[in-house]
Protein backbone atom coordinates (compact mmCIF):
# COMPACT_ATOMS: atom_id res chain seq x y z
CA UNK A 1 0.00 0.00 0.00
CA UNK A 2 3.02 2.61 0.42
CA UNK A 3 3.28 2.24 -3.18
CA UNK A 4 -0.16 3.65 -3.23
CA UNK A 5 0.44 6.26 -0.85
CA UNK A 6 3.32 7.56 -2.59
CA UNK A 7 1.52 7.82 -6.09
CA UNK A 8 -1.49 9.05 -4.75
CA UNK A 9 1.17 12.29 -3.01
CA UNK A 10 2.02 13.14 -7.07
CA UNK A 11 -1.51 13.93 -7.42
CA UNK A 12 -3.01 17.19 -7.34
CA UNK A 13 -4.08 17.93 -3.93
CA UNK A 14 -7.89 18.75 -5.20
CA UNK A 15 -7.76 15.11 -6.18
CA UNK A 16 -6.03 13.58 -3.22
CA UNK A 17 -8.57 15.40 -0.63
CA UNK A 18 -11.25 13.60 -3.35
CA UNK A 19 -9.36 10.22 -2.45
CA UNK A 20 -8.53 10.55 1.00
CA UNK A 21 -12.23 11.33 1.77
CA UNK A 22 -13.37 7.96 0.08
CA UNK A 23 -10.73 5.68 1.90
CA UNK A 24 -11.73 4.67 5.21
CA UNK A 25 -11.74 1.21 7.17
CA UNK A 26 -14.93 -0.41 5.05
CA UNK A 27 -13.22 0.64 1.25
CA UNK A 28 -11.77 -1.86 -0.58
CA UNK A 29 -8.92 -0.52 -3.11
CA UNK A 30 -7.37 -1.92 -6.22
CA UNK A 31 -4.22 -0.48 -7.77
CA UNK A 32 -2.84 -1.04 -11.70
CA UNK A 33 0.29 0.78 -12.44
CA UNK A 34 -0.03 1.32 -15.79
CA UNK A 35 -1.47 3.47 -18.37
CA UNK A 36 -5.21 3.81 -18.07
CA UNK A 37 -7.24 1.72 -20.70
CA UNK A 38 -10.92 1.30 -21.63
CA UNK A 39 -12.52 -1.57 -22.54
CA UNK A 40 -13.39 -2.38 -26.45
CA UNK A 41 -16.49 -3.18 -28.06
CA UNK A 42 -17.73 -6.58 -28.68
CA UNK A 43 -17.04 -7.73 -32.10
CA UNK A 44 -18.84 -10.47 -34.28
CA UNK A 45 -17.79 -13.03 -36.52
CA UNK A 46 -19.04 -13.67 -39.69
CA UNK A 47 -21.19 -16.12 -38.79
CA UNK A 48 -22.56 -13.78 -35.58
CA UNK A 49 -20.36 -14.92 -33.02
CA UNK A 50 -19.57 -12.46 -30.17
CA UNK A 51 -16.33 -11.98 -28.62
CA UNK A 52 -13.92 -9.73 -26.25
CA UNK A 53 -10.95 -8.53 -28.20
CA UNK A 54 -7.87 -9.46 -26.89
CA UNK A 55 -6.39 -6.13 -26.01
CA UNK A 56 -9.96 -6.09 -24.21
CA UNK A 57 -9.23 -9.46 -22.23
CA UNK A 58 -5.47 -8.87 -21.81
CA UNK A 59 -6.34 -5.45 -20.16
CA UNK A 60 -9.07 -6.99 -17.86
CA UNK A 61 -6.53 -10.23 -17.07
CA UNK A 62 -3.77 -7.32 -15.99
CA UNK A 63 -6.25 -5.34 -13.64
CA UNK A 64 -7.60 -8.67 -12.01
CA UNK A 65 -3.84 -9.72 -10.99
CA UNK A 66 -2.96 -6.28 -9.62
CA UNK A 67 -6.25 -6.27 -7.44
CA UNK A 68 -5.44 -10.14 -6.19
CA UNK A 69 -1.91 -8.16 -5.07
CA UNK A 70 -3.98 -6.12 -3.04
CA UNK A 71 -6.84 -8.01 -2.15
CA UNK A 72 -8.49 -7.23 1.58
CA UNK A 73 -12.32 -8.26 1.52
CA UNK A 74 -14.90 -8.45 -1.13
CA UNK A 75 -18.05 -6.12 -0.56
CA UNK A 76 -21.77 -7.45 -0.78
CA UNK A 77 -24.62 -5.22 -1.32
CA UNK A 78 -24.84 -1.91 -2.84
CA UNK A 79 -21.66 0.10 -3.60
CA UNK A 80 -19.91 3.38 -4.51
CA UNK A 81 -17.25 3.36 -6.95
CA UNK A 82 -14.40 6.05 -7.45
CA UNK A 83 -11.79 5.09 -10.38
CA UNK A 84 -9.10 7.69 -10.89
CA UNK A 85 -7.28 7.46 -14.27
CA UNK A 86 -3.89 9.41 -14.30
CA UNK A 87 -2.47 9.28 -17.98
CA UNK A 88 0.52 10.36 -18.64
CA UNK A 89 1.78 13.79 -19.93
CA UNK A 90 2.41 14.70 -23.74
CA UNK A 91 6.36 14.65 -23.85
CA UNK A 92 5.78 17.35 -26.81
CA UNK A 93 3.75 20.06 -24.16
CA UNK A 94 5.32 22.97 -23.17
CA UNK A 95 6.83 23.73 -19.79
CA UNK A 96 3.98 25.66 -18.79
CA UNK A 97 1.32 23.56 -20.33
CA UNK A 98 3.02 20.60 -18.38
CA UNK A 99 2.74 22.63 -15.16
CA UNK A 100 -0.60 23.38 -15.50
CA UNK A 101 -1.67 19.55 -16.34
CA UNK A 102 0.66 18.25 -13.17
CA UNK A 103 -1.70 21.17 -11.05
CA UNK A 104 -5.02 19.40 -12.06
CA UNK A 105 -5.59 22.57 -14.45
CA UNK A 106 -5.71 20.66 -17.59
CA UNK A 107 -7.08 17.36 -18.16
CA UNK A 108 -7.41 14.84 -20.66
CA UNK A 109 -10.58 15.50 -22.56
CA UNK A 110 -9.22 13.31 -25.09
CA UNK A 111 -9.76 9.14 -25.67
CA UNK A 112 -10.65 6.87 -24.21
CA UNK A 113 -14.21 7.59 -22.88
CA UNK A 114 -14.42 8.30 -19.06
CA UNK A 115 -17.19 5.59 -19.21
CA UNK A 116 -15.31 2.64 -21.20
CA UNK A 117 -12.02 3.02 -18.81
CA UNK A 118 -14.75 2.90 -15.86
CA UNK A 119 -16.41 -0.66 -17.53
CA UNK A 120 -13.38 -1.77 -18.18
CA UNK A 121 -11.86 -1.62 -14.21
CA UNK A 122 -15.12 -2.37 -12.65
CA UNK A 123 -16.06 -5.92 -15.10
CA UNK A 124 -12.37 -6.57 -14.46
CA UNK A 125 -12.69 -6.62 -10.40
CA UNK A 126 -16.33 -8.87 -10.36
CA UNK A 127 -15.32 -11.59 -8.09
CA UNK A 128 -12.41 -9.30 -6.14
CA UNK A 129 -13.80 -6.73 -4.85
CA UNK A 130 -17.83 -6.67 -5.25
CA UNK A 131 -19.27 -9.49 -6.06
CA UNK A 132 -20.46 -8.26 -9.77
CA UNK A 133 -21.18 -5.09 -11.51
CA UNK A 134 -24.17 -4.46 -10.50
CA UNK A 135 -24.13 -3.75 -7.30
CA UNK A 136 -22.79 -0.67 -8.13
CA UNK A 137 -24.99 2.35 -7.51
CA UNK A 138 -22.83 5.06 -7.31
CA UNK A 139 -19.65 5.63 -9.64
CA UNK A 140 -17.38 8.47 -10.61
CA UNK A 141 -14.69 8.07 -12.67
CA UNK A 142 -11.90 11.04 -12.97
CA UNK A 143 -9.23 11.39 -15.59
CA UNK A 144 -6.29 13.68 -14.78
CA UNK A 145 -2.33 13.50 -16.23
CA UNK A 146 0.48 13.09 -13.96
CA UNK A 147 3.82 12.00 -14.29
CA UNK A 148 3.29 8.39 -12.82
CA UNK A 149 0.53 6.82 -14.68
CA UNK A 150 -1.89 4.71 -13.03
CA UNK A 151 -5.41 3.65 -12.03
CA UNK A 152 -6.78 3.63 -8.58
CA UNK A 153 -10.04 1.95 -7.49
CA UNK A 154 -11.75 2.63 -4.95
CA UNK A 155 -14.99 1.17 -3.24
CA UNK A 156 -17.31 1.47 -0.47
CA UNK A 157 -20.81 -0.34 0.76
CA UNK A 158 -23.29 2.13 0.71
Amino acid sequence: MNNVEQWIQCLPVSLQLVINGRVNSESVIAFVNSIPKSKGRPRFTRRGKCYTPATTRRAEDEVRWAARRELGKRLAGPVGVLVVAVFPIPACWSKKKIRQAEAGLVRPAVKPDFDNVAKLYCDALNGILWEDDKQIVDGRCIKVYGQQPGVLVIGWPL
